[in-house]
């Protein structure tokens, strides 16, 4: 059943492009918030004076803090909080419009246009979940993918390239990041980042492992059916509901979705050494015979797996 979630902005306009039904804006000071709420909201706005209002927004997420430029990652904040003593509810979602020193896996740069999305969730299972090593990876990317497939773009079907890229006809649109705290074997909180090309192509240094960039709207015949305030609300959805499977122990199914919507099973890829290196050294090189449960690849004629590296396909 659909609960209010609380939306906390400087920006209206932004928040409403993430939530459209949002609205009756009251402002209030950062300092006056519940406890549960400041400390976030300290961290991520530059005034002192927001907006703040209540929203029916389906059944997964409690808290939305919509910011219209980010002084720094939104992710790295929530990661820091994480592992502090201030409070950060369960169940909270960040966006920015924009921003700096956001990044992707290993820090690499990320350019965070207006139009696309920039999306941190920060939630807390605490429980003992099968997978949960790989498991938030998996619920994000799946759901950028599922997100994506519900656009009916032209002739372009979503793809994952290993671990934590999505692909529309070989160009990258967006990538997935997670990160866990945990007590033994309980997880007691994740913090998943989202970055997703919807409506701008942002300029980005090409390589082997990058080829090509893209924006979901590039595949799009109409702006009104591809746009920020069409693709957020389905993204959340789908994320908020892949989270819930991997709550129930459903991790399997998740990673058989994994799989199908896998670029590289049955392709030819070369993997390297991920480092800043000019001419990184070769770890692998072959066909990719299976995923397996932990994501490791296995390659054709090769003992054992590969569990880290950056991949890069090679020509069908």
């Amino acid at each position: 059943m659909p609960f209010a979630m609380i939306l906390l902005t400087d920006n209206t306009a932004f928040a409403q492009r993430c939530i459209p039904q949002s609205g009756n804006w009251r402002p209030c000071q950062v300092s006056e918030l519940p406890s549960c709420e400041a400390a976030l909201a300290a961290e991520l706005f530059n005034s002192p004076s927001i907006l703040k209002t209540e929203v029916s927004a389906g059944e997964y997420w409690q808290y939305l803090y919509a910011v219209d430029c980010a002084g720094e990652s939104q992710y790295d904040v929530l990661a820091r909080l994480a592992v502090s003593n201030c409070e950060v509810p369960d169940k909270t979602l960040c966006c920015a419009a924009y921003g700096d020193k956001f990044h992707g896996f290993k820090d690499r740069s990320w350019q965070a246009c207006p139009g696309n999305i920039h999306l941190s969730a920060f939630v807390k299972p605490g429980l003992k979940m099968p997978g949960a090593t790989v498991g938030f990876i998996i619920a994000a990317v799946v759901a950028a993918v599922q997100t994506i497939e519900s656009l009916e773009l032209q002739d372009a079907t979503p793809a994952i390239k290993w671990v934590n890229d999505i692909l529309l006809q070989g160009a990258k649109v967006g990538g997935v990041l997670a990160r866990l705290q945990t007590q033994g074997s309980i997880t007691e909180s994740a913090v998943i980042g989202i970055g997703l090309n919807v409506e701008k192509r942002p300029q980005v240094e090409r390589d082997a492992h990058v080829p090509a960039v893209a924006a979901l709207s590039d595949f799009s015949a109409s702006f009104e059916t591809c746009h920020h305030a069409s693709v957020f609300p389905r993204l959340i959805e789908s994320l908020g509901r892949n989270l819930e499977s991997l709550y129930q122990g459903k991790f399997v199914e998740l990673l058989d979705i994994y799989r199908q919507y896998s670029l590289i099973l049955g392709r030819r890829v070369t993997i390297c050494e991920d480092n800043n290196e000019a001419d990184p050294q070769v770890i692998a090189s072959g066909l990719v015979e299976s995923i397996g449960p932990s994501l490791e690849l296995f390659i054709k004629g090769q003992t054992g797996s590969i569990s880290k590296g950056r991949l890069i396909l090679e020509d069908p």
